[in-house]
């Protein structure tokens, strides 16, 4: 296990890196837009970032600070292959006081592999990336959980894998 968080730490010292030189980036297209006298397109513009970096702050919300380490891992991976990420699952998955009851520390090591195998179904290059969506849906089942990938191109279902602590994988 001391494998997997450090190797959890190292991937979101890499995240850190990617989100300093996107807000630099952001920041200098506001600056822009504000030095060019158009504050209407540098509010749009901040409205189009929070759009953003909305999965972010849902994978913040998980109240399991491994589960999300590896999420948020999920998410850059994700993104830098170029596809939308849409995080769906139940409120009580917000509570630590859920996760009591709901993890084991032997998830961590299954479930990293879970999102590596999901995204090994990603085929680099034979996709329209603009239109690529990951939609990952958690459920609660027994004393664990659920998650659920899925890879669409607009509507349509591409690749499907789902996780389960109950059957370890299915």
């Amino acid at each position: 296990m001391v494998n997997l968080d450090k190797k959890i730490l190292y991937e979101q010292l890499d995240n850190f890196q990617i989100l300093r030189h996107d807000f630099l980036n952001y920041f200098q297209v506001i600056k822009g837009y504000l030095q060019l006298n158009m504050p209407d397109k540098a509010l749009a513009y901040i409205d189009e970032v929070l759009v953003e970096i909305r999965p972010q702050q849902d994978i913040y919300k998980i109240g399991q600070k491994t589960l999300l380490g590896i999420l948020l891992g999920w998410y850059f991976k994700l993104r830098l292959k170029g596809a939308e990420f849409v995080l769906d699952f139940p409120p009580e998955m917000k509570n630590e006081e859920f996760w009591l009851n709901h993890w084991q520390e032997e998830y961590a090591l299954s479930f990293s592999g879970y999102t590596k195998d999901c995204l090994d179904l990603f085929v680099q290059g034979d996709q329209d990336v603009e239109t690529l969506t990951a939609k990952i849906q958690f459920g609660v089942i027994g004393g664990g959980f659920s998650c659920e990938f899925r890879l669409y191109k607009e509507d349509n279902l591409l690749e499907m894998n789902v996780y389960s602590t109950v059957y370890q994988k299915v």
